[in-house]
């Protein structure tokens, strides 16, 4: 059956907030982990890591106001 949008939602919120409440070394090892639990695979999570540097060029103060979008 289906999940509704409110309860996605609802779930959502109680990561964050279950994610907040970790300590420092469990969200650092929750972040080595989470690939696997999310289904990405080595190969796109290293793909995605490589085209980082791509977007470097937008950091810069003339486009700050965007960060925040």
């Amino acid at each position: 059956m289906p999940c509704s949008i409110n309860s996605t939602m609802s779930t959502v919120l109680e990561i964050t907030d279950a994610i907040e409440r970790l300590d420092v070394k469990e969200q650092a090892k929750l972040l080595r982990e989470l690939p696997r639990h999310l289904k990405i695979s080595t190969e796109d999570l290293a793909w995605a890591k490589v085209a980082e540097g791509a977007f470097d060029f937008w950091d810069n103060p003339e486009d700050a106001i965007y960060d925040k979008i």
